[in-house]
């Protein structure tokens, strides 16, 4: 038996065996900063593909949630970089969304041919029918071509005889555009002018109209056009 074996206990000798072998320690356990690190790398490779195939709303949303969870790490540095941008415009598409939503698009049968309306509420009109809620007609008819008109639900509109209606556009200056009550006696006024203002209309966001009522005097109806879309209005037909 060798001096060694003869001078250490039997213990201490297996300790030493055992530092000795050819088994590597295992690697030091990673920190709560590295599994976070990786989690928003991962995080990040999502990012990166739903930014590059347009897909606006989850990207911004991964993006956001890259930089509130996972502050200070690499990929939230990097995502910090482009995510303002894209949240401002997930931000303006919700928006046209929303305004694309306030008009309504009808297609019925009327005679030998169809009437098609576009219409929108006034802002601030109620859900429910009554002498409060306002809309905002585009109406092509077969027989009597196109026109454009306010309808309320009861009551109607008063308007001198050489009838005006005055209307703004955004922050555009007051203008004065010829309307016609309807000799039927329906709850309306005819804007006049309907293709020139249909025009006016694919170019603006808001517009306004300065009116009276015959059971509540003047009243400034509000309208958020921006969202009305070219693509589903039919073309005109000569009256």
């Amino acid at each position: 038996m060798s001096v060694l074996r003869r001078s250490l206990p039997l213990s201490m000798f297996c300790l030493l065996l055992s530092a000795c072998g050819p088994g590597a320690p295992p690697p030091p356990a990673p920190t709560q900063a590295q599994l976070q690190a990786a989690q928003a790398a991962e995080k990040l490779k999502m990012y990166e593909q739903l930014r590059a195939a347009d897909k606006i709303d989850l990207a911004a949303e991964i993006g956001n949630d890259i930089v509130t969870r996972f502050a200070g790490t690499p990929a939230a540095a990097e995502v910090a970089r482009t995510l303002p941008e894209l949240q401002q415009r997930a931000k303006a598409g919700a928006e046209a969304r929303r305004l694309e939503r306030l008009w309504t698009y009808q297609e019925t049968p009327d005679g030998k041919g169809k009437q098609y309306h576009a219409s929108i509420y006034a802002k601030g009109s109620p859900a429910t029918e009554g002498p409060q809620r306002v809309t905002l007609f585009i109406r092509n008819h077969p027989e009597w071509g196109q026109s454009t008109y306010l309808m309320r639900d009861e009551s109607g509109f008063v308007c001198a005889r050489d009838c005006t209606l005055t209307l703004r556009f955004d922050d555009g200056k007051p203008e004065r555009w010829a309307a016609t009550i309807p000799p039927t006696g329906e709850p309306a006024i005819f804007i006049d002018k309907n293709e020139a203002l249909i025009a006016r209309l694919l170019k603006s966001q808001r517009l306004s109209i300065d009116t009276e009522w015959k059971d509540e005097g003047k009243k400034t109806l509000e309208f958020e056009v921006g969202g009305l879309q070219a693509a589903k209005l039919p073309p005109a037909k000569k009256k």
